[in-house]
């Protein structure tokens, strides 16, 4: 059996957090540079070791299992560093030099690296990145999205490059809540050079060459679908004529059908494919009937409930069904995500997930008042009913 190399390094880490939080002695800092030469040493080793053991006879689930256990462990204890010291880092006031907190968490974020290209037949893509590894790279993410939203050229709608802008910002939001992975880290950073490629080195580019480029990368958020169903209606209602209708959605099939989109790559994976929500769309435009339910099979679009609330008051009472205890999971983020997913608001057929979370959190009076409307008349009917 291959063993663990976390167990003094988990000692460590767990020595400076303990010195960490016991204490605000300003002479507790002058400990850390020597505690970061500690790590830095036996990182070293580790990998050393983790050479070792990696051509050794052990077989590959073995190893497998070796190598996703050490990316797990690293992952939590950089994580544990992050959650106690501020963004920026806990340096004393009167200090010099690198912080020795960013110096930790960059060794094990080299660990992680060392495992992720050394081992990569072995490595978990679909494991969430560190807390520390997350807000370097929603960084990095959010200066692509500003660089392309200040973009004031004239051969792309200026509404698509809002609509990318508004995608990349709800993932990056909700990255920091609740994390994201390796392998959509690099999809989103792939997916944005692409576009800052296309957008501002390639000759005659045009509103409807990105809006394919982006199809075949899989942008499968609602606002970018939502877009481009709106844009092809654009084209679709300048047309004069019921057979030239027809003939330009039947081209418009052809185009997409021809047009390959990987469902490993879709921008939210938790989303049907970009292919599984346009074409059973113009299958249903084109008024044929057989196909519009094959391909409305075939993509799973979850049905949406309509309610007669606001998305403030749709928020609010989510928000008491969680302080509740209704919900077994507290996340926020994955109630928000399922609530806008299914059901749609009065103004609002599609809830961003970004309001929601604002109005899941906001203290408005006015809508509470009309909430407790809502909950008196249900504890009534449960009077009435249950117990006259």
């Amino acid at each position: 059996m291959l063993k663990s190399a976390l167990y003094r390094l988990e000692k460590l880490i767990g020595e400076v957090l303990k010195n960490f939080r016991t204490t605000t002695d300003p002479d507790n800092f002058k400990r850390l540079p020597d505690q970061v030469k500690s790590v830095q040493t036996l990182s070293a080793e580790i990998k050393e070791k983790w050479v070792h053991e990696l051509f050794s006879s052990a077989k590959e689930h073995v190893i497998t299992r070796y190598v996703q256990y050490h990316q797990a462990g690293i992952t939590q204890l950089s994580n544990q560093i992050s959650r106690i010291i501020p963004v920026g880092g806990a340096h004393s006031k009167n200090a010099t030099g690198p912080d020795p907190f960013e110096q930790i968490l960059s060794e094990l974020e080299q660990l992680l690296n060392f495992l992720r290209h050394q081992c990569y037949h072995y490595f978990d893509l679909d494991y969430k990145i560190t807390i520390h590894s997350c807000r370097r790279q929603c960084a990095q993410i959010d200066e692509f999205r500003k660089e392309l939203l200040s973009y004031s050229g004239k051969e792309i709608a200026i509404p698509l490059v809002e609509v990318i802008g508004i995608s990349v910002q709800e993932m990056t939001d909700d990255a920091v809540q609740s994390g994201i992975s390796y392998r959509q880290t690099e999809q989103t950073l792939n997916l944005l050079r692409m576009v800052q490629q296309l957008m501002y080195t390639i000759h005659g580019i045009t509103t409807n060459r990105l809006a394919q480029a982006l199809y075949r990368q899989n942008l499968n958020t609602k606002w970018f679908l939502n877009w481009y169903r709106e844009h092809i209606l654009l084209q679709f209602n300048k047309i004069s004529g019921k057979r030239e209708q027809t003939i330009f959605i039947s081209q418009q099939i052809k185009m997409f059908t021809g047009m390959f989109v990987d469902p490993e790559k879709a921008f939210e994976p938790e989303l049907p494919s970009a292919d599984l929500v346009l074409l059973p769309w113009l299958y249903e435009k084109s008024g044929n009937q057989d196909k519009t339910i094959r391909a409305i099979n075939k993509s799973n679009i979850p049905i949406q409930l309509p309610l007669n609330l606001s998305v403030p008051q749709f928020a609010l009472f989510i928000r008491i069904f969680s302080k509740a205890g209704c919900f077994p999971d507290t996340n926020v983020s994955k109630i928000t995500r399922f609530f806008t997913q299914y059901f749609t608001t009065k103004k609002q057929i599609h809830i961003s997930r970004e309001s929601f979370r604002k109005a899941f959190y906001s203290l408005d009076q006015a809508t509470a008042a009309i909430v407790r409307d809502y909950l008196q008349k249900m504890i009534n009917y449960l009077n009435k009913t249950y117990f006259p």
